[in-house]
């Protein structure tokens, strides 16, 4: 045995090496820390050697299957990258202390653990198992889309994060790509691995007489079959081993009387057949005949005797009776006042007429005497009524009150104020359009004077040599015109000299300012509005 000497050394100058996390056939796995690491990128990582003379001297056809497998593994981490997969950070080739070279994986390290580890160190509930199932199902089956077969599926090989709250998929050493195409190679754990590429078993049929014909190609049905043994340790605790190379056939003892063992155990009966063709063809499905499996029995409704119906159901460890049901009401209850009397125990029966409460009764004074003809008549008459009859008491009716009355308002007078109201409203719209009309010819002349120069009514007093005072603080411009740039600031009550009038403006000269300059920069000369000069 020669391991690599990389305990207490910067590898590739970037990854410092703090422990080993352990070691397999070919392989070394170490605790490390990133030194280039930013950006959020992990600082603690895995760093995956492989190591040919882990197990002493190898031949060199054995050498280079090691080195393929795992490229391999990093084709394939590439390939299936999922939330429920283990994630490849880097890869390269470096030598150790001792001068040995060799390849490596940068992996992102999951501190959890694996499941193995955590099944045994205490049973998982069902819904606990439940939810690792379920992730566990989501990364292969992704896996399988990408055409990336596992090959190793077993409870070591599913790692947890620090809260144990995702499980990852690990170890893809030995996946098969592209699986439609080439041999079987023999790979994986004895207690999980599918007959048709178990590591004991030679090529050809499995040995077990229960094949048709012999399997040359790989098929998602490899995996399922390792999950279904890996689904078997969750649920129950305990490792396979008695089913090592042949079906899952029952469930411990503990668990055997449990409400959904039967169901389950079908499942995994069927993910464990040693002819593929005769298993689930993809996790998908095998998953939803598991989770389905695993749902609470649906309770049913006992019905005790003719006269009431009771639910018994368990909540919270006490039974619960519903109360019982009113009593089936009599058939004449149902009957139509027009039907017929029937006979019933030798003597004939009269409907019952029933009246809504909700209706007023007419007034007594108000009853005619055609109603009360009616009112009189047998059933057996009230069938057939004339047109006559008929129109006396469909008057009456609307007379009582038990029909509604269409009042005057209701047929004339709603028609009419619904018109008045759009006559008024469109009356407001036109008052509105000839005010904007007129205001808009009022503005028109103050408007066109300013715009073409015209004099203004006070032009006139507007005179080169002049001068005058500003009535209010107004501002002077480069220019005869509110569109030319701000020159400075005429305070109220300032004299002024009028150089050339323009229209309505007028260039300036400040003789005296009515107060002190507002601001330094304030300009002595310019143009401001005449209509602000007196």
């Amino acid at each position: 045995m020669s391991e690599l000497k990389l305990q207490q050394c910067r590898l590739d100058g970037r990854y410092d090496i703090l422990e080993c996390l352990g070691r397999g056939s070919y392989a070394e796995v170490y605790l490390a820390r990133d030194a280039a690491a930013g950006g959020g990128s992990p600082q603690m990582v895995v760093i995956k050697a492989l190591n040919l003379f882990l197990q002493g001297s190898i031949d060199l056809e054995l050498e280079h299957t090691l080195i393929e497998n795992f490229r391999n593994e990093a084709v394939a981490l590439d390939r299936v990258r999922h939330p429920n997969i283990i994630n490849r950070l880097g890869h390269g080739t470096a030598i150790d202390m001792s001068g040995q070279t060799f390849h490596y994986l940068v992996l992102e390290y999951l501190p959890g653990g694996d499941m193995a580890a955590l099944c045994r160190s205490q049973p998982l509930p069902l819904d606990r198992a439940l939810y690792y199932l379920d992730q566990i199902c989501d990364g292969l089956a992704h896996a399988h889309e990408h055409n990336v077969i596992h090959r190793d599926i077993k409870p070591q090989n599913l790692l947890l994060t620090a809260d144990r709250e995702v499980v990852k998929i690990a170890d893809f050493g030995v996946a098969k790509i592209e699986a439609g195409e080439g041999l079987i190679t023999r790979v994986g754990t004895d207690v999980y691995a599918a007959p048709e590429h178990h590591p004991l078993m030679q090529a050809g049929v499995y040995g077990t007489g229960s094949l048709t014909s012999p399997v040359t190609l790989l098929t998602p049905a490899a995996d399922v079959y390792s999950l279904a043994k890996t689904a078997y340790m969750l649920l129950t605790g305990e490792a396979p081993r008695r089913f090592s190379q042949r079906p899952i056939t029952d469930l411990p003892a503990h668990l055997a009387d449990a409400p959904w063992a039967s169901f389950v155990l079908r499942v995994l009966r069927r993910g464990t057949e040693t002819n593929p063709a005769k298993r689930y063809q993809s996790v998908r499905e095998f998953w939803d005949e598991l989770s389905d499996a695993l749902m609470p029995k649906t309770q049913l409704l006992t019905q005790l005797n003719g006269e009431e119906t009771r639910a018994l159901s368990q909540v919270k460890g006490h039974s619960q009776r519903l109360a019982p049901l009113p009593p089936e009401p009599s058939p004449a209850q149902f009957e139509r006042p027009d039907e017929q009397p029937r006979q019933m125990g030798g003597a004939k029966v009269r409907p019952r007429i029933v009246v809504p409460v909700a209706l007023a009764q007419p007034p007594a004074q108000q009853t005619t005497a055609a109603e009360q003809a009616i009112a009189r008549t047998p059933p057996e008459q009230k069938v057939q009524k004339s047109p006559n009859q008929q129109e006396v008491v469909s008057k009456s009716k609307e007379r009582g009150g038990l029909m509604p009355r269409k009042t005057w308002f209701t047929e004339h007078a709603r028609p009419w104020i619904v018109a008045i109201l759009l006559l008024a409203g469109f009356a407001l719209l036109l008052l509105g359009i000839q005010y904007q009309v007129r205001s808009r010819q009022r503005s028109a002349p103050a408007a066109a004077s300013t715009t073409t120069g015209a004099p203004a009514p006070n032009a006139g007093s507007l005179q080169a040599g002049r001068e005058m005072t500003t009535t209010t603080n107004v501002n002077l411009r480069s220019g005869p015109g509110r569109n030319y740039n701000r020159v400075g600031e005429v305070e109220g009550g300032s004299r002024v000299r009028i150089l050339q009038v323009n229209g309505n403006w007028c260039e300036v000269e400040i003789m005296q300012r009515g107060f002190p300059r507002i601001t330094e920069e304030s300009a002595d000369r310019g143009w401001l509005d005449g209509t602000r000069l007196r």
